[in-house]
């Protein structure tokens, strides 16, 4: 019985494994093969538009948000994370300092799934509004 063709074998299947593992780590690890993305600056947030989440909805550019007295935007990866809704209490402790500044506490959600964003508003206490074209890259 001739072994060199099973060992032969084994050993293309052990080098595979092992170029198929430092692929994965690579492709974990790194933003080597992803899309760059653009820079959130001002002037592209400005032109972002908002819905509001009343019954009928009123559509608006983002700059309108801050035009007056600046303004605490937090982006909303997911309402149903409880990271997410941790940084909403956190934040809306904040409110009653941001009041005596005239500064307004908002939030921006990427998308309405369910009762997801009625859930969340007990742990934000600003104003809610959605990025239905998903103009920023949410964190979380």
């Amino acid at each position: 019985m001739d072994l060199s063709c099973f060992s032969m074998g084994m050993w293309s299947i052990g080098a595979g494994a092992l170029g198929a593992a430092a692929l994965a780590l690579l492709l974990a690890n790194t933003d080597v093969f992803l899309p760059k993305s653009r820079r959130a600056t001002l002037e592209y947030l400005e032109d972002v538009d908002l819905k509001t989440l009343e019954k009928d909805p009123r559509t608006f550019k983002a700059k309108e948000l801050w035009e007056k007295n600046g303004a605490v935007i937090m982006a909303v990866r997911r309402p149903g994370c409880f990271l997410c809704r941790e940084e909403a209490a956190d934040l809306s402790s904040l409110k009653p300092k941001l009041d005596e500044l005239g500064v307004p506490l908002y939030a921006v959600v990427k998308e309405q799934i369910g009762t997801e964003v009625k859930d969340f508003q007990p742990y934000f206490k600003g104003e809610i509004f959605l990025d239905e074209k998903v103009h920023v890259r949410w964190a979380c």
